[in-house]
């Protein structure tokens, strides 16, 4: 896997896998893409060997005017963090390290950061259990839950040490 940092080059793919990917992250379309990347802190995407989008990640840093209900309530509750926005691997590509790749490189940009704390939020309803083993597996651990979209999610809010 080779890591890209420059989001133009890719964004189509990006964007798709994203929305091929709710409900376990947020549908959106490319504007909404773009005015993510453009007020995080960092975004990777790892691409395979053959040229092929294996998965991204989207960390936003404290402070911004995002208004995520999961970002804010980190925002409300929490200092010293990075926010993951999103995580998604594409389906070809699970099971073969992407994610614990892209959570490596979340962890080293924490840490460049001086940042301690990497959070995020997993689906128990609709559930995702694939995430939630996972992202135990990446020592993040529940702080608390709450009902997003009008009762229709219910998300696990999480957070791990960086330096982990």
């Amino acid at each position: 896997m080779q890591a890209a940092t420059m989001p133009e080059n890719h964004l189509a793919e990006v964007l798709a896998l994203n929305n091929a990917n709710t409900p376990h992250v947020n549908a959106l379309t490319g504007q909404e893409l773009q005015a993510l990347i453009d007020q995080a802190i960092g975004y990777q995407v790892l691409i395979s060997e053959e040229g092929r989008l294996a998965g991204f990640v989207l960390l936003i840093g404290e402070g911004q005017s995002y208004q995520s209900l999961n970002y804010r309530w980190f925002s409300e509750n929490m200092n010293d963090f990075l926010y993951v926005d999103r995580i998604v691997v594409a389906p070809e590509f699970r099971g073969e390290g992407v994610a614990d790749q892209l959570y490596l490189w979340a962890k080293t940009t924490a840490q460049g950061h001086g940042v301690s704390w990497l959070t995020c939020e997993v689906n128990l309803k609709p559930p995702n259990q694939r995430s939630l083993a996972f992202h135990h597996k990446q020592g993040f651990r529940e702080i608390a839950q709450q009902q997003t979209e009008g009762g229709q999610k219910t998300v696990s809010l999480m957070k791990a040490q960086s330096n982990d």
